[in-house]
């Protein structure tokens, strides 16, 4: 038994377990030695009844089938597992499998919850994480929940200005799901960027459909087929860009000799693409560090108050914009 070969008391086993950074370092070094040497492992039921602590957060995405969310949880596992918590990540698709979703993290009593949804209120969310650590990523600005925020819109609209100051006027934009609240403020960037220096361009210059390769590609047969005037693309998902790229060669055009190109990044495709793309940061990745960590600052210190943030973009250069 960890007690007795640590020569602790079980209540400081179980601190250790579940609280160690309220206890003396020699104890916790000790109890860990003794867990150790008997190759012990918690068993998490049990610590649920007696402790009221499942020691899992809760972690709700949207369906990851692009590995789009991979290094995101990846990220946040590492940080989980160093304050000797455990990560449980949940994926859903629609509104009623997300409120699902969260009823299961709900139902094994997670500590805490970090939580990228789309569909559900704040009061559903209330409901299945009661007065537990939580922090949403990438919401709505006017959450009443504390929220890790992005500004889409803005942007965008500073990504498009990059090609109208190259002298660009006859500008495609490949946006990502029209029913996406951040996929929207990001199109509305686009136009209103260009239309500071067009005011005759239109919608018939966008597309919008997904993030995807196939998407990106289609799309950007089609525009430039119907536009054969557009010198300049934005893409809105750096996914959609690699497939556009492929359209590209397909019409027999290079970038950015004949079509200038930035595009939206999350993990860092745009570097290995060909050419380097110039593109504008979304730290999908950064903002989920910050939101775990806020949640864990709170579950490990209980006069915590968790910090909302607002990440800012930022770009990196490449070689595919050209003056027009």
């Amino acid at each position: 038994m960890a007690p007795s070969l640590a020569n602790v008391s079980r209540v400081t086993v179980t601190r250790v377990l579940n609280e160690p950074d309220k206890v003396k370092e020699e104890t916790r070094i000790r109890v860990e030695e003794a867990i150790k040497t008997l190759n012990y492992t918690p068993n998490l039921s049990a610590r649920s009844l007696v402790s009221k602590s499942s020691g899992v957060i809760g972690m709700l995405v949207p369906d990851n089938i692009s590995g789009f969310f991979g290094s995101v949880m990846s990220a946040v596992h590492k940080q989980v597992n160093a304050k000797g918590k455990m990560l449980m990540v949940l994926e859903s698709t629609g509104a009623s499998e997300e409120e699902n979703a969260l009823r299961k993290l709900d139902e094994i009593n997670c500590d805490g919850f970090l939580l990228y949804v789309r569909h559900l209120s704040t009061e559903k969310i209330k409901t299945y994480t009661r007065s537990k650590p939580v922090v949403l990523l990438d919401a709505a600005e006017a959450s009443a929940i504390a929220a890790i925020t992005f500004g889409h819109y803005q942007a965008a609209f500073d990504a498009t200005r990059k090609l109208t100051d190259a002298g660009h006027r006859h500008i495609a934009v490949v946006g990502g799901p029209a029913s996406r609240r951040s996929a929207i403020a990001r199109l509305n960037g686009c136009v209103d960027a260009i239309r500071q220096v067009n005011d005759g361009w239109d919608l018939s210059f966008t597309a919008s459909g997904s993030y995807g390769q196939e998407f990106g590609e289609a799309a950007t047969l089609e525009l430039i087929g119907r536009k054969p005037e557009i010198t300049a693309i934005v893409y809105c998902g750096e996914r959609a860009c690699s497939g556009g790229l492929r359209g590209l060669r397909t019409l027999g055009k290079n970038a950015p000799e004949d079509i200038s190109i930035i595009s939206f990044d999350s993990f860092g495709l745009t570097q290995y693409l060909a050419p380097h793309i110039d593109s504008v940061i979304y730290p999908v990745k950064e903002m989920a560090e910050y939101g775990v960590s806020e949640v864990l600052n709170q579950l490990f210190h209980k006069d915590y108050a968790i910090r909302p943030k607002e990440f800012a973009h930022y770009f990196i250069a490449g070689d595919s914009i050209r003056p027009c």
